[in-house]
């Protein structure tokens, strides 16, 4: 039992390094002077997995070097959650003839892009009115 609790707490005192990077990228984000759609649709997201990352890797490596069994039926249930939901998502691509893989369309996407590509595409006439060319 005590070298799963090692092995336990090295992998999570391991990726626990790794939120700080997308809870960073989250909140810098959301710090952007020219907030985009894009960047306020990613901003959240980012955060929301950054700090999900650190409580699930804070309890799994408390859990296991404090022998502390209510943080490890925690961590037990939040990698449970996590790779149910990985096995289990769909995503959006489909199945096409004669392929083994799944197909995915850029037009899954929603419309945020389109409206992001108009907008630049307005900003650019406008430049170019401007200036007279």
């Amino acid at each position: 039992m005590r070298t799963s609790n090692h092995l336990i707490g090295l992998l999570n005192f391991l990726t626990l390094p790794l939120s700080i990077p997308i809870l960073g990228g989250g909140i810098w984000l959301s710090g952007r002077a020219n907030n985009t759609d894009c960047l306020r649709f990613l901003q959240w997201p980012l955060i929301i997995i950054g700090v999900s990352n650190m409580v699930v890797s804070l309890a799994g490596f408390a859990g296991a070097c404090y022998r502390n069994t209510f943080l490890m039926y925690l961590y037990l249930w939040a990698m449970f959650v996590i790779i149910a939901y990985a096995v289990t998502d769909k995503g959006s691509g489909r199945a096409v003839t004669s392929r083994a893989y799944l197909e995915y369309d850029l037009d899954d996407f929603s419309g945020w892009k389109d409206r992001d590509e108009d907008r630049s595409h307005i900003k650019n006439q406008k430049f170019l009115n401007q200036t007279g060319t």
